[in-house]
């Protein structure tokens, strides 16, 4: 579980989180959304340990962190630039992760590759470099290189947002497929995709939470979606509103 008191961040005189608190259970899928500017990508890169904080806590499991979370190979982070090493080919990719990680073995480091492409549909394509893969393909093959490490928790930064329509449904269900037994954290500014993917979405707007929802799971072609979509805009752009389906 990651429990988050009182957490803020500031940049020079500009505070950019101011007094977050949230808990994020076990295996959920939590989305932080929000618009430009709003904290969400700040938020996931201090849980993350990318970044520092300067105020409040975060807890991971037994661990309390007060000025920066510590780099584990069990939380992992996926982003839109995919992070592939361009001399490496798609299972090499993988294999080095597992090797820094502290695999040893490099016959178990070829197995497991083999195992994570396979999962994200993507075996055929083991031998070929980035630059002869897609977006999508690529964005995949991080995929699988994060989930190789066997993580506990997955942070995700709009890692769908530069891909055509059809390739970023396709890895949308491919990902809630395959993150069932993670804790994911993934951050959007798209209202679809929070509702397609989470079990809590967290809306942030000028760097605090305003709402916790938990997601009814409506039917996209449902009356009572399109409400809910209308209510949660107004919330991303700051205006009043108090969306029913609260936690």
């Amino acid at each position: 579980m990651i429990e988050i008191k009182n957490l803020s961040k500031s940049f020079g005189k500009h505070q950019i989180l101011k007094d977050i608190n949230l808990r994020i259970g076990r295996n959920e899928f939590c989305v932080l959304l929000g618009g430009s500017g709003s904290g969400k990508t700040t938020l996931l890169n201090i849980l993350s340990g990318a970044s520092e904080f300067d105020g409040g806590e975060v807890r991971i499991g037994e661990r309390k962190f007060t000025s920066r979370v510590s780099m584990d190979k069990s939380r992992q982070i996926i982003t839109q630039t995919y992070s592939l090493m361009p001399w490496l080919s798609a299972k090499e990719n993988i294999k080095f992760a597992l090797k820094c990680s502290g695999m040893k073995d490099k016959w178990l480091r070829e197995s497991r590759a083999e195992e994570f492409l396979q999962l994200v549909g993507l075996a055929h394509r083991a031998q070929m470099f980035p630059h002869s893969l897609s977006g999508g393909q690529k964005q995949r093959v991080a995929i699988a290189r994060a989930l190789s490490l066997s993580p506990e928790i997955l942070f995700l930064d709009e890692p769908f947002s530069a891909l055509d329509p059809i390739t970023r449904a396709n890895l949308q269900l491919r990902l809630k497929e395959i993150s069932s037994k993670l804790t994911s954290i993934f951050v959007t500014h798209d209202i679809d995709e929070a509702l397609f993917l989470a079990c809590k979405i967290v809306v942030l707007h000028d760097g605090r939470i305003i709402k916790e929802l938990s997601n009814p799971k409506f039917n996209p072609h449902d009356v009572r979606y399109f409400e809910l979509k209308a209510k949660i805009f107004d919330l991303i752009n700051g205006e009043d509103s108090d969306p029913e389906y609260m936690i």
